[in-house]
């Protein structure tokens, strides 16, 4: 891998110290940094304000070539913690993911952080109609999302749309 073909990892950060580790990289001028934000409301104190969030919490996205020292430079920074790996290789996102994930992120002020569903995962629903609702996922072919109560002793259940933004997993 030359120094112009750089491949995306993901650094793993302290708690709120992605932005300290971002700055800390740039400032050396080595790899290029890529932390994807959000804005939300926060109230405090009853005011409201808009605040930038990371839409991966505790991640960096960092494009290193094949210098050992970019590495050695990304993990030094102060709030690092270290690579994501997958046995005992640092683990590498697909180009495409990465920018996929950039166009998400640049083109739309809706990009949120969710929960990966699957189907068949139990979840809670926390808004909308059916708020305080437990059930699992279901999909049918080309077919809406829909939560499923289950009533074991019967062998039935009941079904309804759901929209996947109003439920969290168990």
């Amino acid at each position: 891998m030359t120094a112009v073909e750089r491949a995306w990892y993901a650094l793993r950060t302290r708690s709120n110290c992605e932005r300290k580790v971002v700055r800390f990289i740039e400032g050396r001028g080595a790899p290029e940094t890529f932390l994807p934000t959000y804005r939300a409301k926060t109230r405090r104190l009853g005011v409201t304000r808009v605040v930038e969030r990371p839409l991966f919490p505790g991640y960096v996205f960092v494009a290193l070539g094949g210098k050992w020292s970019e590495r050695v430079a990304a993990v030094q920074a102060p709030g690092a913690v270290g690579f994501v790996c997958f046995g005992g290789r640092t683990a590498r996102i697909d180009d495409r993911t990465m920018a996929s994930l950039r166009i998400l992120v640049s083109r739309s002020d809706e990009a949120r952080p969710h929960p990966l569903l699957r189907e068949g995962q139990a979840v809670r629903v926390v808004d909308g109609p059916f708020a305080g609702a437990t059930g699992r996922v279901s999909r049918g072919q080309g077919r809406k999302p829909r939560l499923v109560v289950t009533i074991e002793i019967l062998g039935r259940a009941a079904a309804a749309p759901i929209d996947l933004r109003d439920v969290e997993p168990l």
